[in-house]
């Protein structure tokens, strides 16, 4: 049985996280593509204005600019889940196997308060910008709390999937350590 199956058969709270969070990283992968395209055909767009027609669209520069926050944030999770993260294991080969589970929990739960800590400071700005009704410094006037809301959304699913991710990996048996992670796309 795959480490992915044994946990997808888990039932209870957990399970039930896993499978909302694997639904909804799902759609913010598929969001977050959907933008990086538009991006560049709005790049591409300006270029043509610009150098083809002498008519430069710089609004439409500010409007990848915004769109690159939602990029951002959409992907968090969605990398996370899938392995597309960076990982730093430089010093596995020096740390003796029977510690690897160890080591991995420890950079797990890094991640998780790395997440946490990131909700809270994009949570602080964003609520910040609504308060204060702050309005954006480009050519379209946009307020920013309908640019910077997708920020706790973000990183709330980010902290969501860590969440999961630690609890999974947790429930791994020593043996099968190594093939929870990147690789397999956990």
């Amino acid at each position: 049985m795959s480490i992915q199956s044994g946990a997808a058969a888990n039932g209870g709270f957990i399970g039930a996280l896993e499978r909302f969070t694997r639904a909804v990283n799902k759609a913010f992968a598929l969001a977050s593509s959907l933008i990086v395209l538009a991006i560049m055909l709005m790049v591409l767009a300006a270029v043509i204005c610009r150098y083809v027609f002498n008519w430069p669209v710089a609004a439409l520069l500010d409007l990848t600019i915004f769109m690159l926050v939602f990029v951002f944030f959409l992907a968090l999770a969605p990398a996370l889940e899938s392995g597309a993260h960076i990982e730093v294991d430089l010093f596995d080969p020096l740390i003796p196997e029977s510690l690897h589970k160890a080591q991995r929990l420890i950079g797990k739960a890094l991640t998780l308060l790395f997440a946490a800590v990131l909700l809270f400071f994009v949570t602080r700005t964003f609520l910040g910008v609504v308060r204060d009704d702050e309005l954006s410094f480009t050519m379209i006037t946009v307020p920013l709390k309908y640019v910077y809301w997708i920020g706790p959304v973000g990183a709330g699913m980010f902290l969501l999937t860590a969440l999961v991710d630690i609890v999974r990996f947790a429930q791994t048996r020593p043996e099968d350590v190594e093939k929870f992670g990147a690789a397999t796309g956990h």
